[in-house]
């Protein structure tokens, strides 16, 4: 197929650089982007992932340069000879941004200044950011959240998310570049870290040890789950996408947090006990996203709905 031989072709003679390409996300937008015969380096501090993590992706040659993006040199000395940037290094813990705020802010603020001055200097094309739902702040039970919705975060990672997210639009205006903003919801899928990980990881973990599931709160907080799946193919389709903008990237479904657990207990087919414990400082009661203006400018359509968890339970028996 000629037509399918130029688009390896290309690919091949494009380069991206992952920011925080050894964390859950990365590591599965490297593996996919090297299917699609990318030429892709990993730069990463490490501070949430091991190389040995990524042993398998040295081992295929990819190319894998260990810095810190507060540091402007490291990030500047990366980014050269490169097509795209896609910047997903963060700080991502809210918890964590309540007890230090000013880390968080030197990373997910000043560091992605120093990304896109590095993206300035040069003369990167396209720049993709991962950005969070936490931007909205607490959402209506019956609203779904746009783009255009006010944002008001409550957490200071979310702050910094916003924060950064305005450094987008301002270089924009000053330098002319092609960049989307992904604001991605409640991302789930193998490989997620115990640390950072979401409701849905911790309760496979409890199902797997046999262990009582701890809800925060009252657990009639909604989410709104996505795949990591359909996360790298939204990350894909905006690398293919000539639009600039900011987009929700989630299923557009939403459930509640007492019926996701009992889904998953139910599912699992064991007996187990379910404690209601206090409400975690900083979470949102309510998230569903608005995906219609992704799938109308972007094409991305997510293909996978929670009865995946069906078959994460299997993998875990």
């Amino acid at each position: 197929n000629i037509t399918r031989y130029n688009l390896d072709l290309m690919n091949y003679f494009m380069k991206v650089l992952v920011t925080g390409g050894a964390g859950f996300i990365g590591k599965h937008l490297v593996s996919f982007l090297l299917k699609k015969d990318y030429t892709v380096t990993i730069f990463d501090n490490f501070s949430n992932s091991t190389k040995e993590s990524i042993s398998h992706f040295i081992q295929m040659g990819v190319n894998v340069i260990e810095g810190d993006i507060i540091n402007s040199l490291d990030i500047q000395d990366a980014s050269k000879n490169h097509d795209i940037v896609i910047h997903l290094a963060a700080k991502i813990s809210v918890s964590e941004s309540i007890d230090n705020p000013s880390e968080v802010f030197q990373v997910n603020v000043n560091g992605t200044k120093n990304v896109f001055a590095s993206c300035e200097k040069n003369h990167v094309k396209k720049l993709i950011a991962a950005s969070s739902a936490a931007v909205y702040g607490e959402g209506n039970q019956d609203v779904n959240l746009t783009e255009e919705t006010k944002m008001n975060p409550i957490s200071p990672y979310g702050e910094s998310k916003v924060m950064m997210e305005e450094i987008i639009r301002q270089w924009k205006s000053s330098y002319n570049f092609n960049y989307v903003i992904l604001r991605f919801f409640n991302i789930y899928g193998i490989g997620q870290s115990s640390e950072y990980a979401g409701v849905i990881t911790k309760c496979l973990e409890k199902i797997k040890q046999k262990k009582p599931i701890e809800i925060f709160g009252d657990g009639l907080q909604t989410r709104d789950f996505v795949a990591i799946e359909d996360v790298i193919n939204a990350i894909y389709n905006a690398m293919q996408s000539s639009n600039s903008g900011t987009y929700n990237i989630a299923s557009g479904k939403t459930i509640t947090i007492n019926e996701l657990v009992n889904k998953m207990i139910l599912s699992s087919r064991k007996k187990l006990e379910i404690k209601h414990i206090r409400a975690k400082k900083g979470e949102i009661r309510y998230s569903h996203a608005d995906i219609s203006k992704a799938k109308k400018e972007i094409g991305f359509s997510p293909k996978i709905n929670l009865d995946r968890i069906k078959e994460l339970l299997e993998e875990i028996r």
